[in-house]
């Protein structure tokens, strides 16, 4: 007599393996983040070709290259690096995560998985140098793709705060290689609670060292610095929902 396997929806973890995910659930905490970017405007054609269709660009066609250093985290301490659009979705302002790596797989694999986060794993830095805070990513380690350097020189204005709504493009491929009938593609909008304790603002600079066609980082020309910033803060990270499907 066959024995069926007993393992269910309502047995499952909620990732995989079955019996051992890969990472918890969400919400995800952090502590003491230390983030830093600058924003500059850039080519709107470029900007719009990376751009899922349900989502439109602000005017002027806005990137910002950002790097963070997660001391505590539920995902344990890790190092992100992000490229990103300042877009709109019916009338509502959010980021648009393009490009995006850490340097951990825990915080990789649900990023992937729950949002649609395109990570990947990556060489990061961030560090603080005399006057400046400086952030870097390499891939493979050694191709230099991505810098940017703040100098804090004052105090945010009161209201400033961090960019709590992102936007990601979750793709699933078909298991039985059909990609286009079978594809799931969903825009995924993800708030994220943030408590901030600092927000500075300087001069700053982005530069885009190598070209790599399996990273494009460097797709976003660099036109004119409009921002740079270094802010100190804790969030939770929920998960997210689906606003539209390609």
């Amino acid at each position: 007599m066959a024995i069926h396997g007993r393992l269910t929806r309502h047995t499952i973890a909620h990732t995989m393996p079955a019996d051992a995910p890969a990472y918890q659930a969400p919400p995800y905490y952090y502590k003491n983040v230390q983030a830093m970017g600058v924003s500059f405007e850039t080519d709107p054609e470029a900007a719009a070709a990376a751009l899922p269709a349900p989502l439109t660009l602000n005017e002027p066609a806005t990137a910002a290259l950002s790097f963070f250093d997660y001391p505590w985290s539920t995902f344990g301490p890790y190092k992100e690096a992000i490229l990103s659009l300042s877009v709109n979705f019916n009338g509502k302002p959010m980021v648009y995560i393009q490009q995006i790596v850490v340097d951990t797989e825990p915080p990789m694999l649900a990023g992937r998985e729950i949002w649609g986060y395109p990570k990947k794993l990556a060489t990061i830095e961030y560090k603080l140098e005399r006057d400046m805070i400086y952030g870097f990513m390499e891939r493979p380690k050694g191709i230099r793709l991505a810098s940017a350097i703040v100098r804090p020189e004052r105090p945010a204005p009161s209201e400033t705060k961090p960019i709590t709504c992102a936007a990601s493009l979750r793709i699933l491929p078909s298991a039985d290689g059909d990609v286009r009938q079978a594809l799931c593609a969903e825009v995924v909008e993800t708030n994220v609670d943030v408590t901030l304790h600092a927000a500075w603002e300087g001069t700053g600079s982005v530069a885009f060292a190598e070209h790599s066609a399996l990273d494009p980082w460097d797709r976003f020309p660099v036109r004119r610095i409009l921002k740079a910033s270094h802010m100190v803060y804790d969030m939770v990270l929920p998960a997210g929902r689906v606003i539209a499907r390609l």
